[in-house]
């Protein structure tokens, strides 16, 4: 019998495929709902990543963008950082509400379709985007017009290889050097294009990229 972590980690990758493809008829905000209610209960770590990126930098202004139940969010404002996540799931943002009053952290969590936020110009200190794939690269030059001068951008997600197992024809992910091309505007401080243990996998390995780039001359020394 396939184990409740592993349900997990297929129903997600089944919301992760229909979300490619026109063809599929339940809203986005449906499909999230439905992944993040049976998360719920359950511990998820932040992203190491992300953890090794703001190591040591001054905290500032955050957005966390597609903030799930608000793992990501929930260690930067634990480290100091004004955050505001946003995710299109109420359930999501329900949690990370939840889990923000419990552990005693101030965040903003909103619900918002990130196609339609209202990002800003020069707001950010630090921008945020794990697993989130084409929601990131068709939104790349409103996160750009976003940052403020020296605002980081730390992204991860899974590279396209990761699905020519299992579901047949149904591709999400990065291309490679996609994020290289997509935030051009950005100097790149770390590239990676690795098998590595992935969030969304139960840390087992998949193909993922990792990227952080800072904006403007104001940088942090490169890595």
């Amino acid at each position: 019998m396939r184990s409740r972590k592993g349900s997990l980690v297929l129903l997600l990758i089944l919301v992760l495929a229909s979300l490619v493809h026109a063809q599929e008829r339940r809203p986005p905000r449906e499909l999230w709902n439905e992944v993040f209610t049976q998360r719920r209960g359950q511990e998820f770590p932040h992203n190491k990543f992300l953890e090794w990126a703001v190591k040591g930098k001054k905290p500032g202004k955050a957005l966390d963008i597609g903030s799930g139940e608000g793992r990501n969010a929930l260690f930067l404002a634990s480290q100091g950082w004004e955050v505001t996540g946003i995710d299109i799931s109420d359930v999501g943002v329900r949690l990370t509400r939840e889990a923000a009053q419990k552990r005693g952290l101030k965040l903003e969590a909103q619900i918002e379709d990130v196609d339609r936020y209202e990002y800003g110009t020069e707001r950010w200190d630090l921008v945020v985007g794990m697993y989130m794939h084409a929601a990131i690269t068709r939104n790349a030059a409103k996160i750009v017009e976003s940052l403020k001068p020296g605002g980081l951008l730390v992204v991860e997600g899974f590279h396209r290889d990761q699905n020519r197992r299992g579901l047949e024809g149904q591709y999400f992910g990065y291309q490679s050097n996609e994020l290289l091309r997509v935030f051009d505007r950005l100097r790149v401080l770390h590239y990676e294009d690795v098998v590595a243990p992935a969030d969304w996998r139960n840390g087992q390995d998949a193909p993922i990229v990792r990227f952080l780039a800072v904006k403007g001359s104001a940088a942090p020394g490169a890595r």
